[in-house]
């Protein structure tokens, strides 16, 4: 009996580790590490683990301007085991210039975690000292000046279009890669605007080289209180913002569903993600189910109107 009894305990003991093992989940970013979209993900994935009793693996998936990475996402298995961490760009601009593998039912938006405008900024010797001037400026040399964009048929040239093409405005855009060569671009004056995130934006103002004079966000950004915001220039609902969210395969089930949500929901409330919010430069902005599921509807169908307007189709 006492050998029954030292067998049965060392088989408990051997199958204890694995019944204790926690669930791994497999984080899609379709980006390339480091940046920022991906910095924002891996931060915010570690606080959201405790409250998913699981591993979260990042897994990068960068090209194609995002799109190749939810196009893995929406062929996982839906299982509460493969998510992505997305922003605007690959959900609602890219599917109408660029050839995708999937649309809108091919996935679960989640939640979303953030977000910000793109903002215009121009060296300190512009004529201009505010978004009124800086329209007016503009309105008066139509063509005359240029400004960089995050790619042809971006997020960014389309929401920087949206606020122009609506109070009159023209101006030639010089695809980059993004802030990381807009920013250098300004400054060296091959360019006359820079249009971005909001953190190379608040670096170059506080360092007195640049001055950030509009934002695409109808209200004004507090880390940048000098550029105005689309109600001080009466269209409000040309607002465009960049935001990060995640989503999961079609066919996930509920429950899971509700427990990356509320996990993610958490785990933006955490002291260190509200302290990477403020350093970062945007706001947290939780928006879930079915409001999140309409926001990126309602700006899927006002993207896709700009890209015609400006006859960026590719497909």
């Amino acid at each position: 009996m006492r050998k029954l009894n030292f067998i049965c305990a060392a088989l408990l003991m051997a199958v204890a580790p694995f019944s204790m093992a926690k669930d791994v989940i497999k984080l899609i970013v379709p980006t390339s590490p480091g940046g920022g979209t991906d910095t924002l993900f891996r931060a915010i994935a570690k606080y959201a683990e405790p409250y998913l009793d699981a591993t979260i693996v990042i897994q990068n998936a960068s090209g194609a301007g995002g799109t190749i990475g939810v196009s893995e996402l929406t062929r996982a298995k839906p299982d509460g085991l493969t998510m992505a961490g997305v922003w605007m760009g690959p959900i609602t601009v890219a599917p109408h210039s660029m050839n995708v593998t999937y649309g809108m039912d091919d996935y679960i938006p989640v939640i979303q975690i953030d977000s910000a405008p793109y903002v215009l900024c121009v060296r300190k010797d512009f004529p201009a000292d505010n978004g009124k001037q800086f329209i007016a400026e503009l309105k008066k040399h139509p063509g005359k000046y240029t400004y960089g964009t995050d790619g042809v048929a971006g997020p960014g040239q389309l929401s920087i279009e949206r606020v122009f093409k609506a109070l009159g405005v023209t101006a030639r855009d010089i695809p980059y890669k993004g802030a990381g060569e807009t920013m250098p671009a300004l400054l060296s004056r091959v360019v006359d605007i820079y249009s971005g995130s909001v953190p190379p934006a608040v670096s170059m103002e506080k360092s007195g080289e640049a001055k950030c004079l509009l934002a695409t966000s109808a209200d004004p950004v507090p880390a940048l209180p000098d550029a105005m915001g689309l109600k001080a220039l009466g269209i409000p609902e040309k607002q465009t913002m960049l935001w990060h969210g995640i989503i999961v395969p079609k066919g996930t089930p509920k429950d899971k569903v509700l427990k990356i949500q509320q996990a993610f929901e958490k785990a933006a409330d955490s002291p260190e993600m509200v302290a990477f919010f403020k350093t970062a430069g945007v706001a947290k902005a939780i928006e879930t189910g079915d409001v999140f599921k309409q926001h990126i509807q309602d700006e899927y169908k006002q993207m896709g109107e700009m890209v015609k307007i400006l006859g960026l189709d590719r497909r």
